[in-house]
């Protein structure tokens, strides 16, 4: 019998250990994580969905309402050349108008020169919790490139955001 109770305690106290060393080390790592500049980090590459600027402008013309197609140029940029259909919302202004944008509903479609600034705005967007995001590929560039509806000066478009 005292043998039986012997055994029994130990496999309690070792189970016992067990949970502690389980939770002690979770949240030791944890706290590695969470308090350290290791959250930052991105282990896995995020994917930014690209469209085909062609594809979705056909797309585009048969729904206009699944979409908002924001330019996230400068205002100045903006005014030279963008693409029909677009709506000025420069990167900067992301921030102060990111609570009035749709998180679902409709796709969010980013456009820019080349893509490099959509795909900023795109990474901060998802950040904020928005799922529903598109890049056009090669930004207004591409676009005009496709011969799709330009509104302004084709020329003037920047080579570079």
């Amino acid at each position: 019998m005292l043998t039986w109770i012997r055994r029994t305690l130990f496999t309690w106290s070792a189970a016992l250990f067990l949970i502690i060393g389980l939770l002690v080390g979770g949240v030791g790592a944890a706290s590695v994580i969470y308090l350290t500049p290791l959250k930052w980090m991105n282990f896995v590459e995020p994917t930014m969905h690209d469209v085909d600027p062609v594809a979705f402008w056909e797309d585009y013309q048969k729904n206009p309402d699944a979409y908002l197609l924001l330019d996230v140029r400068s205002k100045r940029e903006y005014d030279i050349a963008h693409a029909q259909g677009s709506i000025s919302e420069p990167i900067a202004n992301l921030f102060d108008d990111r609570t009035v944008l749709p998180k679902k509903g409709k796709k969010i479609v980013l456009i820019c020169s080349t893509g490099r600034l959509a795909g900023v705005a795109y990474g901060y967007l998802e950040r904020e919790g928005f799922q529903n995001l598109l890049r056009i590929e090669g930004g207004l560039n591409h676009w005009a490139d496709a011969g799709l509806p330009v509104v302004g000066d084709t020329e003037r478009i920047p080579a570079q955001d």
